[in-house]
């Protein structure tokens, strides 16, 4: 049983939901019901991470332990590729994503119904939007609202007047990038939001991508990021640890609140990762290496 720092840890499953890549359906159901028996109680969905809402309900009817929180998304449409999007924000589309979720869930109600991607919302759409959520949450189909997707300044007020329960960003807080303990989590700590780090390996590029961006980096990727995760690889060579445990041990270890989604796309991306969990925080000698990386290069 991994039993260190496992509480703190939501299972995503855009990857073995099929929007990184084919996947083998009931391979990614055994996986999800690996990951509940080895104790993560919080699974995250959304219509654009392929069939994964699909998954998450036969794993429900299939799971006899503790229900799992539930989050999933409305705004960002159903889709089978994590690179290529459509939105609706209008009230009628988020309806329809929402009681498709449900219904794809088996559920009547999810734990955190996230704004997927709210930096695509128009701003003159923002408060018609939010009107919606917070709907949702007054009819019961939503426990909790929330933020999913990195936060865009002016949406930073709705965060502040207590509208939204969690954010959850990405990329913006891994062993790549530490900008949330400069922004977004102060104002989550200031206000009592929940924060979840989305992308605690970037990507993959602090793990099985490495290689493949370092040679390629793709359009989406920032250059500078890259050679970041250059660095933190260099440390891992000289330490004698695999890329992906470090990355994860530092996440683990900085000493804020938050709530880590790692994403598999396999049962040995998923051992991987709670291993790593598992093993706890960096030696401080090499979390403060990975630290001074970012001092070096401002």
């Amino acid at each position: 049983m991994y039993d260190r720092g496992i509480d703190k840890i939501v299972l995503g499953t855009a990857a073995l939901g099929g929007a990184w890549g084919i996947v083998n359906i009931e391979e990614s159901i055994k996986v999800i019901l690996n990951a509940l028996s080895l104790g993560i109680t919080a699974l995250d969905t959304a219509p654009a991470y392929g069939d994964a809402e699909n998954l998450v309900g036969r794993v429900l009817k299939q799971w006899k332990g503790v229900k799992p929180e539930i989050s999933t998304k409305v705004g960002r449409l159903k889709g089978h590729s994590a690179i290529e999007a459509e939105y609706d924000y209008s009230a009628a589309g988020m309806e329809r994503s929402l009681e498709n979720s449900l219904k794809c869930l088996g559920i009547p109600q999810v734990d955190v119904l996230f704004l997927h991607e709210p930096a695509v919302v128009p701003e003159e759409m923002a408060a018609g939007v939010v009107r919606q959520l917070l709907h949702f949450k007054e009819q019961g189909l939503a426990k909790r609202i929330g933020l999913g997707g990195n936060l865009p300044r002016w949406f930073t007020p709705f965060l502040e007047d207590g509208q939204f329960d969690v954010l959850m960003e990405f990329n913006r807080l891994n062993a790549c990038n530490l900008e949330a303990l400069d922004s977004t989590i102060p104002i989550c700590e200031q206000y009592k939001k929940e924060y979840y780090a989305a992308s605690p390996l970037n990507m993959g590029l602090l793990g099985c991508n490495f290689q493949q961006f370092s040679q390629s980096v793709p359009d989406w990727l920032d250059p500078g990021t890259v050679k970041q995760a250059s660095r933190i690889n260099s440390i891992a060579e000289r330490r004698g640890i695999e890329l992906d445990i470090l990355a994860l041990r530092f996440l683990n270890s900085i000493p804020a609140s938050f709530k880590i989604v790692i994403g598999a796309a396999n049962q040995h991306q998923l051992n991987n990762s709670l291993n790593a969990i598992n093993r706890g925080r960096l030696p401080a000698a090499i979390y403060n290496e990975v630290l001074q990386t970012f001092n070096e290069n401002r």
